[in-house]
C-alpha cells in the first residue's frame, strides 16, 4: 500500500544517495544543485502547476471535494493557498527528502558517526508535539500578515487547519531514510555475499513476491490503516509498521530481479507520475466508481480489476512521461543551445585582456550541476532518474 510504496522509494533513494567516491569509501551527502532542483519541484507543484493543469484540463485536473468545503473562488490567492494541500499534498515527501539530507549534511560537517545521526533523528520522533503530532504551526495564529500565511503555507502545506514545520508521521519517514543512507548498503553488501546459490533462482523469487503481497493481505486484514506512518499516532505499533513496510518493498525488489522483461520506461519516468498523478485523483476516483457500476454485472469482479489496472497502465505509459519530460525541459534544451552558441563567430581577445563569461554560460555551469544529477549517466550508458 502506500506506506510500504513510500519506504522502497526511501530505500532507492537513500541506496543510491550514499554510493561512496571510492570503493569501501563513506558515504557523502553532498548537498547542492540537486537539492535546489528539487525544491523549485516542491514549490511548483503547490503552484503554478495545479492553476495550469485546471486550465488545460478543466474540472478533471482539480478537486472535486475540497474537505468539505467549497473550492477557492481565488486560484491564485489566499483563498486557494490556505487548502494548497488539497491539490498537492503528495509533494510532503520531496519536503521530508530535503529536510533529512540537510541535517545529514549537518551531521557529516561536524563529523557525527552514522549511528549518532540515526540515534539524533529517531529521538525527534518521539519528543512531546502538540495535538495529534506536529510542532511550530505559524498559520495557528490568524492574526498574521497575510502574505506571511500565504508563503508559510505554500512552502509548509496546509489543508485549512493550518501549516505545521513538523509533523511527527513525516519524521518516522525522515528516520527510516536517514538509516537506510547509512547502513542499507552495508547490509545488502552482508546479505548478498550469504545468500546461497540454490536460492537465486526464478522460484525463489517467485516466493519473494508472492510472501511481499501476502504480508499486504495481512496488514490490510488485522491492522489498517497504520497509524504512525499515517497520523503520527499509537507508537507502540512502530516496531510492526516500519519493519513491515520495510520486508514488503525488498520482497518486491528480489521477486521483480528474476522478470525477463526491460521496465526502463516506466522506472526512468517516475518523477513526471508522481507529480502529476494527484491532480486527477478525485476524478479519476469517480471514473473508477461509476466503472464499476458498469460492470456490475460481472460475478467475478475480475473485468473491474483489469479494467482498473488499464487505466493505471495508461497513465504510467503516456501522461506520466509526458510531464516527466515537461519537467525535465530546461536539462534537456541546455545542450542543444549551447551547441547553438558554440556555432556562432568567437569574438577575438586582445593581449591581457580577462575573457567575460557569458550570462548563458554562468547559468549553463549551474543548470549542468542538475542534468548530471536528474539525468545522470550510469556506468553501462543509460539514464537514470533519481530524486
Amino acid at each position: 500500500g502506500n506506506d510500504q510504496d513510500m519506504f522502497g522509494f526511501i530505500m532507492l533513494g537513500a541506496y543510491q544517495d550514499a554510493r561512496p567516491e571510492k570503493d569501501n569509501g563513506p558515504p557523502r551527502v553532498k548537498l547542492g544543485l540537486k537539492d535546489l532542483f528539487v525544491f523549485m519541484v516542491y514549490l511548483m507543484m503547490a503552484w503554478p502547476l495545479p492553476q495550469l493543469m485546471h486550465m488545460i484540463f478543466g474540472s478533471w485536473a482539480w478537486p472535486v471535494f475540497w474537505m468539505g468545503g467549497k473550492a477557492p473562488q481565488n486560484e491564485w490567492g489566499w483563498d486557494y493557498m490556505r487548502l494548497n494541500s488539497d491539490t498537492s499534498d503528495h509533494r510532503w515527501y520531496l519536503l521530508m527528502i530535503l529536510q533529512t539530507r540537510i541535517f545529514l549534511q549537518i551531521g557529516e560537517v561536524i563529523g557525527a558517526p552514522g549511528w549518532a545521526q540515526v540515534i539524533i533523528y529517531g529521538a525527534t520522533c518521539a519528543i512531546p508535539m502538540e495535538g495529534s503530532g506536529y510542532l511550530f504551526d505559524f498559520c495557528q495564529d490568524r492574526d498574521q500578515q497575510p502574505y506571511a500565511l500565504y508563503v508559510f503555507s505554500w512552502v509548509f502545506r496546509n489543508w485549512g487547519k493550518g501549516c505545521p514545520i513538523v509533523l511527527r508521521w513525516v519524521q518516522m519517514y525522515g528516520f527510516f531514510y536517514v538509516f537506510c543512507f547509512h547502513f542499507l548498503r552495508p547490509f545488502v553488501a552482508f546479505i548478498t555475499k550469504r545468500i546461497p546459490a540454490r536460492c537465486r533462482t526464478n522460484t525463489w523469487a517467485a516466493i519473494a513476491f508472492s510472501a511481499s503481497q501476502m504480508i499486504g493481505v495481512l496488514m490490510a486484514l488485522f491492522h489498517y490503516p497504520n497509524l504512525v506512518l499515517e497520523s503520527g499516532t499509537g507508537l507502540q505499533w512502530a516496531w510492526l509498521e516500519m519493519s513491515v513496510a520495510f520486508l514488503q518493498p525488498a520482497l518486491i525488489a528480489l521477486g521483480m530481479a528474476a522478470l525477463p522483461f526491460n521496465l526502463a520506461w516506466w522506472g526512468n519516468t517516475t518523477l513526471g507520475c508522481y507529480v502529476f498523478h494527484f491532480y486527477f485523483k478525485d476524478q479519476v476516483g469517480m471514473w473508477v466508481w461509476s466503472l464499476c457500476d458498469w460492470v456490475a454485472w460481472d460475478p467475478t469482479g475480475l473485468l473491474a480489476f483489469f479494467l482498473i489496472i488499464g487505466l493505471c497502465t495508461i497513465f504510467t505509459t503516456f501522461l506520466g512521461p509526458a510531464g516527466h519530460y515537461f519537467l525535465l525541459t530546461p536539462t534537456l534544451l541546455y545542450p542543444r543551445i549551447v551547441k547553438a552558441m558554440a556555432g556562432r563567430p568567437k569574438v577575438a581577445v586582445h593581449a591581457g585582456a580577462r575573457p567575460r563569461s557569458s550570462p548563458l554560460a554562468i547559468a549553463g555551469g549551474a543548470l549542468r550541476g542538475c542534468i548530471e544529477i536528474v539525468v545522470g549517466g550510469s556506468g553501462n550508458g543509460k539514464k537514470q532518474i533519481k530524486l
